[in-house]
């Protein structure tokens, strides 16, 4: 299924005011694809791939919890242990043609003078900017640094990002910053884009509190009327927005949840049908994710058949009796619509819930676009929270 997304990125002329309609400059829209690979053409859900997405996913957030220890000195509050079979998987190998990463967010962006521009995926669960071998060519710009900072993370999948970081211009939406990082691979680790940028707090980046993630350079340069951006995720018409909210794309006003900005994560309250919760807003995520044990209990409260496959469990019900599914943040409730409360189905024609139970080392659920795509998420630095507003 071929998703498509604008990129959009601007400047509020307004102070920030989210709880009333905001007046804004219109920036840059590129159309943009998204594929959905966790089904097969025939609309049954593809295990094999739910399981290196969510291997991948458990490689991430070890990774993140590494830096946040390294960055801090402190373990984070939601980390638990892997079992013995896990922590192996989260360095196992597969071939790089599977890996699922195509289902992630994808704009354009460019570095170097003059600049160098490329697609890469915007992901709210991590903090760097990291681009695959052949990507970024320094010597090609007039402003590249190369730094002393060198940086190695493996994923999921077996691949590795290792190489150097650099320093340039970046330009994004008509936006410039200087001396923004870059991570330079010498490998492929990704496919069909050609990296990461992350856009979760400094705790989190690899790269340490002397290169800050892209939106913060954006920020302390004072190119934004304020820390905050927007994304608005759907089958058509989706938008990342930078420096504010787009008010054309919800109606009323956000409800906000507060985060611990010191604890990396967009992380913060929330419940499901009832049972509380410690969420991570993460874009980087098709399917909910969520600890197998509070998955059972979710799956238990809405009266689910439940399977086991590759260490993932699953909820399953008749398409013809959808569950209803109702997140809520600080009272506002979001619920799961008909197409996104499933991704797929079995064999035998059951709809799998896009609830997954699935242990990646920690205590909280990973909330991506399966939520996402029903409501517009703002995640403001500047305040430390992130708010959830109605659709138009």
């Amino acid at each position: 299924m071929q998703l498509k997304l604008s990129f959009v990125a601007g400047l509020i002329a307004s102070s920030l005011a989210l709880a009333a309609p905001v007046a804004e400059e219109k920036g840059i829209n590129v159309e943009l694809t998204k594929r959905d690979s966790l089904t097969n053409g025939s609309g049954h859900v593809d295990f094999g791939k739910v399981d290196r997405h969510i291997n991948a996913l458990r490689a991430k957030y070890q990774k993140n919890l590494d830096n946040y220890q390294r960055n801090t000195g402190a373990s984070h509050r939601v980390k638990r242990s892997l079992p013995e079979h896990l922590e192996k998987r989260a360095t196992g190998s597969v071939p790089l043609t599977d890996v699922s990463n195509e289902l992630l967010w994808t704009g354009k962006i460019a570095y170097g003078t003059p600049a160098q521009s490329f697609n890469i995926d915007f992901d709210t669960g991590s903090s760097d900017t990291l681009v695959n071998a052949g990507t970024y060519r320094p010597g090609s710009s007039s402003t590249s640094v190369k730094t002393s900072k060198a940086f190695s993370t493996a994923y999921g999948d077996g691949t590795t990002a290792k190489g150097t970081v650099y320093t340039d211009a970046l330009t994004i939406g008509g936006l410039t910053a200087s001396r923004v990082a870059i991570g330079l691979s010498t490998t492929t680790f990704v496919t069909d884009s050609a990296g990461i940028s992350g856009m979760a707090f400094p705790n989190l980046a690899q790269f340490g509190s002397a290169y800050p993630p892209f939106f913060y350079s954006l920020k302390n340069q004072g190119k934004l009327n304020a820390g905050v951006f927007q994304f608005t995720l759907a089958k058509t018409g989706s938008s990342l927005y930078l420096g504010g909210t787009d008010a054309s794309k919800y109606s009323g006003s956000f409800t906000w949840s507060p985060v611990d900005s010191s604890q990396g994560f967009w992380l913060t309250s929330a419940s499901v049908n009832g049972l509380s919760i410690d969420s991570i807003v993460d874009t980087g995520t098709t399917v909910i994710v969520a600890p197998t044990n509070e998955a059972q209990s979710l799956f238990n409260r809405l009266g689910l058949d439940t399977f086991t496959q590759d260490n993932q469990l699953y909820g399953a019900y008749d398409c013809n009796s959808p569950p209803r599914v109702t997140f809520n943040y600080s009272g506002k409730a979001i619920t799961l619509s008909g197409d996104t409360v499933k991704f797929g189905t079995t064999t035998d024609g059951s709809c799998v819930l896009s609830v997954v139970g699935g242990d990646v080392g920690i205590s909280a659920w990973v909330t991506g676009d399966s939520l996402l795509q029903n409501t517009v998420a703002a995640f403001d630095v500047d305040n430390s929270r992130v708010g959830f507003a109605t659709k138009r």
